[in-house]
């Protein structure tokens, strides 16, 4: 009719998700005791940059809609280190695509991009946790060019994204950051002109008058 039953406790360990995110929260605090995430260790943008480097995956329409933001908004030279953005390999490559637009020869080489973003679309937390790698965050921190990190949704965080230089809610606006808009340009250059404008007639009338 019925039953009982009995369970003794001696002791509790997180699994699954619950461990991911003890593992990720004793490796922030060990980042940030380093210093890692310091806005004062972060590099600038250049303003108008002539190249951009991509590292995300040739598949899906995350590299489409950078590259069709860019080519919208100034025309830049684009490459594309193409990496997995998920499982066992992903760290690997992200590291090597780093380290390789970070190679002095690729000046001569006329490769060396200004600018890197490192992006990729939404998933799970599992998916995205290549992005929460030791030696990924410490890579993104050893680079000498800019990096915005641009992973996953906006509500999603990464470690990356504390350490790059800047972080993007979106991949289409990691390509909004790095490329200067042409409208904009056209608009600072019109009104650039025509108070140039102004101001020179002023000065033409000022000595007219003495003059007369």
């Amino acid at each position: 009719g019925q039953s009982k039953y009995q369970i003794i406790v001696e002791g509790i360990q997180a699994a699954g998700v619950g461990a991911l995110l003890t593992m990720l929260k004793k490796r922030k605090e060990k980042l940030q005791i380093e210093g890692l995430f310091n806005n004062d260790r972060k590099l600038l943008l250049p303003s108008f940059p002539d190249s951009i480097g991509i590292i995300t995956s040739m598949s899906g329409v995350v590299i489409e809609d950078i590259l069709t933001r860019i080519r919208a908004r100034f025309p830049l030279k684009i490459i594309i280190f193409p990496v997995s953005v998920q499982g066992e390999n992903c760290v690997t490559e992200v590291i090597e695509a780093i380290e390789f637009f970070n190679l002095d020869k690729l000046q001569k080489k006329n490769l060396k991009p200004e600018i890197i973003i490192i992006a990729r679309g939404g998933g799970s937390f599992e998916d995205l946790w290549p992005f929460n790698d030791e030696k990924l965050v410490r890579s993104v921190a050893a680079s000498k060019l800019p990096i915005i990190s641009a992973i996953g949704h906006e509500t999603d965080v990464t470690l990356i994204d504390l350490v790059s230089d800047l972080r993007a809610p979106t991949p289409s606006a990691a390509a909004e950051l790095a490329s200067p808009s042409t409208d904009k340009i056209l608009s600072k250059l019109i009104e650039s002109s025509r108070r140039l404008s102004d101001g020179l007639k002023n000065k033409i009338l000022l000595y007219s008058q003495r003059l007369d």
